[in-house]
């Protein structure tokens, strides 16, 4: 039985995909400039045991778009700084993997604790073989980047292992530059196929038995099961609550309907509801508190009081008055007033 996949923005991960972004944009960013709004420190990027989640890391491409532009091919860049070593456990279960196929297959449920957004998986059919990347969890503002980022960065990876994989074609959501550029790190002569609805790397049925050259198999076996222990540790240690509010954070616009997150998370959403009224929580009262923890941000900022109801997913400015005088018995533009004075 294939183990289901934890998604990437319910656990916490080591800060090795800051570290690859920050790296990419020196000499553009200032480390304070590429952590801004995170709430991480500079100090955080070189300690062996912080942990971040997912919607940090979106902050951080966020920051690096608003700051460089949404360029074609940035995230390429970026992702070329990736190596086996900075995917940690998960890097070295792949290693140890007898072949590509197998690598994939062993590694596909514990992307959670690598520095990667894309969930990867293989396939079949009569005629090619396949690498695919998902993409639909990622928020669409920092999709292209991400993608970029995460398939660049495998192509580098396996480029390191010594592993050529050689392509027949490669399709992506990505448009017809980025996807260009993308595939040229697979490829020099793969067809692109661009502006699809999905991420696939295609080539011969024989082309992910490629041998990897330092497999064992016992290795890999114990690699697996730490990744596994270290999976199930972090899960338990933040809970289903710390869970779903990564989740929320990720894209404040567009909050999930409570049988979207169920279904992300491989739940009955009558099994949710009650491990968090376990837990002391709703998932109503998970939403009303990220909104209010991103108002409050927000009025810190200065953003207007009609973007930042915009911005939360608020039709109309009052309804968002209304809900945030309810949260935190002030009117937004007293409490903006009151921070000021502070």
């Amino acid at each position: 039985m294939v183990m289901a996949a934890a998604p990437a923005w319910s656990v916490p991960r080591g800060t090795e995909g800051l570290r690859i972004m920050a790296q990419g944009v020196t000499g553009h960013m200032t480390i304070a400039e590429v952590l801004s709004g995170t709430g991480l420190t500079e100090a955080d990027l070189v300690d062996e045991t912080a942990e971040i989640w997912e919607h940090q890391e979106f902050a951080v491409v966020r920051n690096i778009v608003g700051k460089l532009g949404d360029n074609t091919g940035q995230g390429i860049e970026v992702g070329g700084f990736s190596t086996f070593g900075r995917a940690g456990i998960v890097g070295f279960t792949f290693l140890a993997s007898a072949t590509v196929r197998e690598g994939v297959e062993r590694v596909a449920p514990y992307l959670a604790l690598a520095p990667s957004h894309v969930r990867l998986s293989v396939d079949a059919d009569a005629t090619h073989s396949y690498i695919v990347a998902d993409d639909t969890e990622i928020p669409a503002d920092v999709r292209p980047f991400i993608v970029e980022r995460d398939l660049a960065g495998i192509a580098a990876v396996l480029r390191g292992a010594g592993v050529e994989l050689a392509p027949e074609w490669i399709e992506t959501t990505l448009d017809e530059e980025r996807a260009e550029r993308l595939v040229r790190t697979w490829s020099a002569t793969a067809e692109i196929r661009p502006n699809q609805s999905r991420n696939r790397i295609a080539g011969p049925p024989e082309m992910l038995d490629v041998p990897l050259p330092q497999a064992d198999p016992n290795t890999a076996r114990l690699f697996e099961r730490q990744c596994a222990e270290v999976l199930g540790r972090r899960l338990a240690r933040v809970g289903l609550a710390g869970q779903i509010r990564s989740r929320l954070l990720n894209d404040p616009a567009h909050f999930p309907s409570m049988q979207t997150v169920a279904d992300e998370l491989h739940l009955d959403p009558r099994t949710l509801r009650r491990r968090l009224t376990d837990e002391g929580t709703s998932f109503r009262a998970l939403v009303e508190d990220v909104r209010c923890t991103l108002a409050e941000r927000l009025l810190a900022q200065d953003m207007p009081i009609e973007a930042i109801a915009h911005r939360l997913g608020y039709a109309e400015t009052a309804s968002f008055t209304h809900a945030f005088t309810r949260w935190t018995g002030v009117a937004p533009s007293r409490s903006r007033a009151r921070n000021r004075r502070r």
